[in-house]
């Protein structure tokens, strides 16, 4: 049986993918493809890798612990020099180039290429120029994934094949759809949440801004699934952390946990349903 996995954006929030990932790995079973965007094209990248989900929560403990040890990683074990990580576009542009960052997570022993990956991986992004989606099938991963998590005014827009290229979440958040073709059926995971209420603090005009973002990607999100719903929808309950809090590794993943056991339970009943529908 086939199962098709999508894994949506959601910066930080998408930590909790990890735990869904140890979900399939605790049943034994493994995706067929995989499709994601922004911060789940680069987990996704791990996975499909050939990377299990305890590996990757691993590394993501080492790497996110605290911002010191990020720095003696970045700096110090992978020789990274600041001019491969900032771009300036411009003099009042300064902005994080994405495919360092995706060098910088994803371990050296994957393969380079998308095609070489171990399971069948889609990346979603966004032309910038078109207003359309793009899905990237081949070519470096390191450069699909960063053009994935390019956030206008953060992480800078790359050009692959003379296009500009922004976040995939900008025009598909959860890209269920890219991973039905040949899947007898589709997985999303959803880590998209709410804004933070703000009803007591006032909020950075950075944090309103994705939040922003957020509310449009949820809804644009919603109406997809309604439209052509896949058979297991999950939404992790993650709104309390913030887009930024990238260092609450543990914190998110925690709260990830009833996620990743309501997908278990799905994933056994469809699984079983089908098999009984099997002659």
């Amino acid at each position: 049986m086939k199962i098709g996995l999508a894994l949506g954006g959601g910066a930080s929030r998408g930590i909790a993918h990890i735990a869904m990932l140890e979900a399939f790995d605790e049943l034994g079973i493994k995706p067929a493809a995989i499709a994601g965007c922004s911060i789940g094209a680069l987990i996704g990248a791990g996975y499909a890798g050939g990377m299990s989900a305890l590996e990757i929560r691993d590394h993501a403990l080492v790497m996110l612990s605290t911002r010191t040890n990020m720095a003696r990683h970045i700096f110090g074990a992978r020789h990274t020099r600041l001019k491969d990580i900032i771009a300036l576009k411009g003099l009042h542009s300064l902005q994080i180039e994405g495919h360092t960052i995706a060098d910088i997570f994803l371990p050296d022993h994957l393969a380079k290429k998308i095609e070489d990956l171990a399971i069948p991986f889609h990346v979603v992004t966004t032309d910038y120029d078109r207003l359309e989606e793009v899905v990237l099938r081949t070519g470096s991963v390191s450069h699909a994934v960063g053009a994935s998590i390019a956030i206008p005014g953060l992480i800078a827009a790359p050009r692959l094949n003379g296009r500009l290229h922004i976040d995939g979440a900008s025009i598909n958040p959860v890209p269920f759809e890219h991973v039905r073709e040949g899947c007898d059926f589709v997985v999303a995971i959803d880590v998209i949440g709410r804004p933070r209420a703000a009803l007591e603090r006032s909020p950075s005009n950075i944090e309103l801004a994705i939040g922003s973002a957020l509310i449009m990607a949820r809804e644009l999100a919603e109406m997809k699934r309604r439209l052509n719903p896949p058979e297991i929808y999950i939404y992790p309950n993650i709104d309390e952390f913030g887009p930024a809090d990238f260092f609450k590794v543990r914190e998110i993943l925690e709260a990830a946990h009833p996620a990743k056991q309501e997908l278990k339970r799905e994933l056994d009943r469809v699984i079983n349903a089908a098999l009984q529908k099997t002659p």
